[in-house]
């Protein structure tokens, strides 16, 4: 189970077991009450081998790093299986398509849940 954590938003990714595995990670991590929003994107199986998912996201890291247009700081990412959930900030529409495409882009992506938020910069 990884957590996801950007600007007091959380995201939960990666497996578990069983169900109840799922709803006991959830009830744990929204106890939190600084917690702003709160997504589970937990799946529910074995759904592939830790190496593969390790390398995938390594693939992710250094394209989304190379992309001119993407603020990768800005980003957080974890493969489980080839599903790939993206959280974090965005300058613009235009970036969170972007980083979204080029993460489809990754051979051995099967899909990609998004829950970046676009927040313009300040001026």
């Amino acid at each position: 189970v990884t957590v996801m954590t950007f600007a007091q938003h959380v995201v939960l990714a990666g497996a578990v077991k069983s169900a109840e595995a799922k709803k006991i990670v959830e009830e744990v991590v929204q106890q939190d009450k600084r917690i702003r929003s709160f997504k589970n994107e937990l799946l529910v199986g074995d759904l592939g081998s830790l190496v593969k998912d390790t390398t995938l996201e390594a693939k992710i890291n250094a394209a989304l790093t190379a992309a001119k247009g993407v603020a990768s700081v800005n980003l957080r990412w974890n493969a489980t299986g080839g599903r790939v959930v993206l959280m974090g900030v965005a300058g613009s529409q235009q970036e969170a398509e972007l980083a979204v495409s080029k993460t489809r882009g990754i051979k051995g992506v099967k899909s990609v849940k998004s829950h970046l938020r676009v927040v313009p910069p300040k001026k």
